[in-house]
């Protein structure tokens, strides 16, 4: 399978485990160096993602992704897309359209997050 082909699937079960709160699924596809900045700045790593997630501090109900691309960079694949989302964070809600960038890179044979950043729009 090419490395395209691999990403769009893993881009797909990254949005199913982030609607479904798996965080078993989250921790196998985001690597343990990430470096994630959220809509508000704000700058994370792996563990404190899958702690939103496990705590039920970030709760989507609706993630549907469009305008989605995929862009090699050397050994690397960027992916830009936009969202949709509806939820809740910190129990606040969530309800918008963002834009997210995410960078992955192959470690141990497995394609895995490294870096990532999401901005409202609008």
């Amino acid at each position: 399978m090419n490395r395209i082909a691999e990403i769009e699937g893993r881009e797909e079960a990254l949005r199913s485990a982030m609607v479904t709160r798996d965080v078993v699924a989250l921790s196998s596809l985001i690597d343990d160096g990430l470096v994630f900045t959220g809509p508000d700045g704000t700058v994370v790593g792996k563990d404190q993602d899958l702690s939103a997630h496990e705590a039920d501090i970030l709760k989507l109900t609706k993630l549907d992704l469009f305008d989605g691309r995929l862009h090699p960079m050397g050994e690397n694949v960027l992916a830009t897309t936009k969202a949709d989302l509806t939820g809740t964070f910190a129990g606040m809600p969530i309800d918008g359209t963002y834009s997210y960038t995410r960078l992955w890179s192959q470690a141990s044979g497995q394609w895995r997050v490294i870096a990532g950043h999401a901005a409202r729009l609008g």
